[in-house]
């Protein structure tokens, strides 16, 4: 137990170099931070670089493949990963997502995706358009859409958005156990947009405890502390 909450510790920067004993436990944790803290990832793969040097993280990582593609999509970009090592858990029924990270990759492709289970929610015309498959690959949502200016706090395009009377779509190439869907405000705070936040309260959409808890989740001390004021602000005028 000591040297689980050491790692735990570790792995959001609270602790220092540590010894591991229990190999599936901190590779369930590295899966799990970005789920809970989603600009974490480069923190995730920092430590999964450092640990692949082992040769159980590296194992038990990759038979966990299906769970975290975008990780192991960047462990390869960064040559900690080989692709002759991760093919054969592409083989596996529901690695659909992990295979199109590495389409170029794969001999015959076409023949080698027909195969795989495709998941019931995702909308499979993303991947018959190459420029929006690369752009979900690469930032998880097509440039153009409300989710990519809420992730990445792109107000300048969310101005010139006439319609806000909408809910966000989680991407099915996030790492995220969210709802399916999500009011734009609590989207926003969850990625800690800030400025697309204060553009939204501007807009009439009210902070309520689906919105702070997305605020908490992603971690922004200043939009916690916004809605704190927001909150205290209109208890005064109550």
């Amino acid at each position: 137990m000591e040297e689980k909450i050491s790692f735990e510790r570790f792995l959001f920067g609270e602790g220092n170099e540590i010894r591991i004993d229990d190999m599936e436990f901190c590779v369930d944790r590295i899966l799990e931070l970005p789920k809970i803290r989603p600009h974490q990832l480069q923190k995730a793969v920092n430590l999964s670089s450092e640990y692949c040097k082992l040769s159980d993280f590296r194992q038990r990582l990759l038979e966990k493949s299906k769970k975290c593609p975008v990780l192991i999509y960047q462990l390869y970009k960064r040559g900690i990963l080989v692709f002759e090592e991760i093919e054969p858990f592409l083989k596996n029924d529901h690695t659909f997502l992990l295979s199109y990270y590495f389409r170029k990759e794969i001999n015959d492709f076409e023949s080698f995706i027909k195969s795989k289970h495709i998941y019931d929610d995702i909308d499979e015309s993303f991947f018959e358009n190459e420029n929006y498959l690369d752009q979900l690959i690469e930032y998880g949502y097509i440039q153009s859409s409300i989710e990519y200016c809420l992730k990445y706090d792109v107000l300048d395009d969310l101005l010139n958005i006439d319609n806000f009377n909408q809910e966000a779509k989680w991407s099915p190439f996030e790492w995220s156990n969210k709802p399916e869907y999500l009011d734009l405000l609590s989207f926003s705070g969850f990625f800690g947009s800030i400025k697309c936040f204060k553009h939204l309260l501007m807009k009439g959409f009210e902070i309520n405890d689906n919105v702070q808890s997305m605020v908490v989740c992603g971690g922004s001390f200043d939009l916690f502390h916004l809605c704190q004021e927001t909150n205290i602000d209109f208890k005064s005028r109550l």
